[in-house]
């Protein structure tokens, strides 16, 4: 099992790029003000759930999300942006390929390929 998760580990983190690197421009463009959003900072990944399973994140992988709708993803490689907006327990990437993340502020997860990629947000 812990194989399965290593894999599935190394897939999410670069399905997650290719995600947000497909979601489009590098502002939001729309004069959009999430200033009071709980989600506003800095995240890194932390650990993978499979099923029951959780196993420490161990690459490196970490996203911005900026109060006028933008952001970026940096793993070991590359850097992503991407623009996102609020819903009702999270917020959604936008463009060509849409990605949900859930949480309550402090910490949230957005799914790929099955798995939970859970991030915490850093001080």
């Amino acid at each position: 099992m812990k194989k399965k998760i290593a894999v599935l580990t190394l897939a999410m983190a670069a399905m997650l790029c290719v995600l947000l690197a497909g979601c489009g421009g590098s502002s939001g463009g729309d004069g959009s003000d999430y200033s009071d959003s709980p989600y506003i900072g800095n995240w890194t990944a932390v650990s993978v759930s499979v099923g029951d399973a959780e196993e420490p994140f161990t690459d490196k992988c970490d996203m911005t999300i900026n109060s006028d709708g933008t952001g970026s993803l940096t793993d070991a490689e590359e850097v992503s942006e991407f623009t996102w907006q609020p819903t009702d327990d999270g917020f959604k990437t936008k463009g060509d390929v849409k990605m949900t993340f859930k949480g309550d502020g402090e910490k949230i997860s957005g799914k790929v390929l099955g798995a939970k990629l859970n991030f915490e947000k850093q001080q």
